[in-house]
């Protein structure tokens, strides 16, 4: 079987697409409309979402790439300290139904910005001098450009995507913060060559879009390697969803089902999108320890939706 690389397994979401935005709204409503009502949704709710998402840019990008690039990750991530706070989005406008859901109750959503704090609580107890730091995929790089470097010296960072848009925003945003020990690659993460040079690596937003779990397995594979030995891998995964072929690890006590179901409603039935790709607590345990990480620690959020995994490479 021909193995896909990282860019045309992400050219949804980090490329721009020969349809245009209209073609792609026609082919989204159409299916609606063929598939006709499911049982929890009228074609006309569905189609109102549909709707409401062309009403604003993070909708509009969704709708065409089925996914977020590094900016819009950064900017529902950073939406705890920015838009809760302001109450408008990226263009100053109140929010409408639908995007006040993605950004302030749509369950994933919640658990990737708590995932982010988790991921900064980590890294910054581990953060020490003359380490090598590298983020993969890095998007903006935020989860190394945020720490507090004060007293650290000599330490180096490495950003890795393979989308070049997200590369220039996060060497503006290393100029902004006067962090100048920063190297950025545009490279696929499967095809890195660094051999026990890293001392953290931190990925998310990664193996959620792979659906092939020997890949994933490869992909750990390539960052075990990257490591030096006591190195730390910091990632995190999907855990399967309510209504799913297995059962969920979710924590559902303080979750509205409204909003579980506009989340399947919006990200499964109509979107389809593409970052669904879930492991139990169990298997993403059992993977590591394939690749061969020792002392594997899961970090959970409050809905166990988006845990956290700190694995080291043993000496």
């Amino acid at each position: 079987m021909t193995q896909i690389s990282e860019i045309e397994m992400l050219n949804r979401t980090h490329s721009t697409t020969n349809t245009s935005f209209a073609k792609i709204l026609e082919i989204i409503k159409h299916k609606i409309i063929v598939r006709g009502a499911l049982p929890y949704a009228s074609i006309d709710y569905q189609l109102e979402i549909v709707n409401q998402l062309c009403d604003f840019p993070l909708g509009r990008f969704i709708l065409e790439r089925k996914g977020a690039n590094g900016f819009w990750t950064d900017y529902m991530i950073s939406h705890p300290q920015k838009g809760r706070i302001s109450r408008v989005n990226i263009e100053g406008k109140p929010f409408n139904p639908i995007e006040d859901f993605l950004l302030n109750r749509c369950p994933i959503v919640i658990a990737h910005q708590e995932r982010f704090s988790i991921f900064q609580h980590l890294i910054q107890k581990m953060l020490t001098e003359n380490m090598i730091l590298a983020s993969i995929p890095c998007g903006l790089m935020k989860d190394l450009l945020t720490l507090d470097f004060l007293g650290i010296a000599n330490c180096k960072l490495i950003g890795i995507d393979v989308d070049e848009e997200s590369l220039l925003l996060a060497r503006q945003c290393t100029n902004e913060k006067k962090i100048f020990n920063v190297q950025f690659l545009q490279q696929d993460a499967w095809q890195m060559q660094f051999n026990e040079e890293l001392d953290i690596i931190t990925s998310s937003g990664l193996n959620v879009y792979e659906s092939d779990p020997k890949k994933v397995l490869d992909l750990y594979r390539k960052f075990f390697t990257a490591l030096k030995p006591g190195g730390s891998l910091i990632t995190s995964v999907l855990t399967y969803p309510p209504g799913e072929a297995v059962e969920t690890d979710w924590d559902l006590n303080g979750i509205s089902p409204d909003d579980l179901l506009l989340e399947q409603i919006l990200h499964k039935d109509i979107l389809d999108i593409k970052w669904r790709n879930f492991r139990s607590t169990d298997e993403l345990c059992k993977e590591f320890e394939q690749v061969g990480f020792s002392n594997i620690f899961v970090y959970f959020d409050k809905h166990h939706i988006f845990p956290t995994i700190l694995a080291q490479k043993p000496f």
